[in-house]
C-alpha cells in the first residue's frame, strides 16, 4: 500500500466519522462487558492517582467507567480522538478529562501512561508498515509497571461493502447507508500473533487475552500487556 493510498482511506475514515458521529454516538453509551473483565486484571496497589491515556476516546465512556469501577483512584484522564464531533459531546460529559484532537497515526501524545487503552481503533489502520509504527509507539507511551490493553473487532467480512486489494481490507457501510463507508482491517490468528510479539519485544509482558463484547461475547479479541 503506498502513500497516497494511505492518505486516501484515512480521509475517507474521518470523514466517516464526521458525517455519522451521531448515530455513532448513539451506538456508544453503553460500557463494553469486556472492560470489567480486563480492569480485573490490573493493580494499582500504592496508587491515588493514575494517568490513563485513551487512544481513540470518541465520546469519552471509558472515562465514566473508569470512575465506576476505581471509584477510589483518581483518574487523570488523556483521550485523543480525530473527531472533534465525539470529542465535543465527551468534553460536556466529562469535563474533567482531557480531550484531543489529534491523529493517533501521526502523532501520540508525550509522557507516561499508568494505563493506556486503545478500544475500536486497530481495524482502521492501513499498512502493514503504518501498523507496526502505531503498536511501537502506543508501546513507548506506557509506564513502567503499567498497563496497555488493545482490542482487536472481529467484523464479518461477508457484510463488507467491497473487499480491497490487501489481504484482510475491507470497506464497511454504517447503518444500512452504503454511502456512509469507512476503511477496516481483518487481523487473522497470524497477525494478531506477530503484533503481540511486536509488543512484547518493546518491553511489555502479555498477561492476559480473552473474547469478549457483542450477542455472543466474540466481537473483540482483548491483549492486555504489562511493561516490567
Amino acid at each position: 500500500m503506498n502513500q497516497s493510498q494511505i492518505n486516501e482511506i484515512l480521509k475517507l475514515n474521518e470523514a466517516f466519522y464526521k458525517k455519522a458521529s451521531v448515530s455513532f454516538s448513539n451506538t456508544r453509551q453503553n460500557y463494553w462487558k469486556g472492560w470489567g473483565r480486563a480492569v480485573d486484571v490490573l493493580s494499582f496497589n500504592g496508587h491515588s492517582t493514575i494517568n490513563v491515556l485513551d487512544a481513540g476516546c470518541g465520546n469519552g465512556r471509558f472515562l465514566g467507567f473508569l470512575k465506576e469501577r476505581l471509584p477510589k483512584l483518581k483518574i487523570k484522564y488523556t483521550g485523543v480522538d480525530i473527531s472533534e464531533e465525539l470529542l465535543t459531546e465527551a468534553r460536556t460529559k466529562y469535563p474533567d478529562g482531557d480531550f484531543i484532537k489529534d491523529g493517533l497515526l501521526e502523532k501520540l501524545p508525550e509522557g507516561q501512561f499508568d494505563l493506556v487503552v486503545c478500544f475500536g481503533v486497530t481495524h482502521h489502520i492501513p499498512g502493514t508498515e503504518l501498523r507496526t509504527k502505531f503498536f511501537t509507539e502506543l508501546s513507548a507511551t506506557v509506564a513502567n509497571y503499567g498497563y496497555l490493553i488493545i482490542t482487536f473487532w472481529n467484523f464479518d467480512t461477508s457484510k463488507a461493502v467491497k473487499k480491497l486489494e490487501e489481504k484482510g481490507d475491507y470497506l464497511l457501510s454504517w447503518d444500512n447507508k452504503t454511502e456512509l463507508q469507512r476503511f477496516c482491517h481483518f487481523y487473522d490468528a497470524e497477525e494478531k500473533k506477530d503484533f503481540v510479539g511486536l509488543i512484547s519485544k518493546n518491553g511489555l509482558t502479555l498477561i492476559d487475552t480473552f473474547c469478549g463484547d457483542g450477542k455472543n461475547a466474540d466481537s473483540n479479541d482483548y491483549f492486555i500487556f504489562r511493561k516490567n
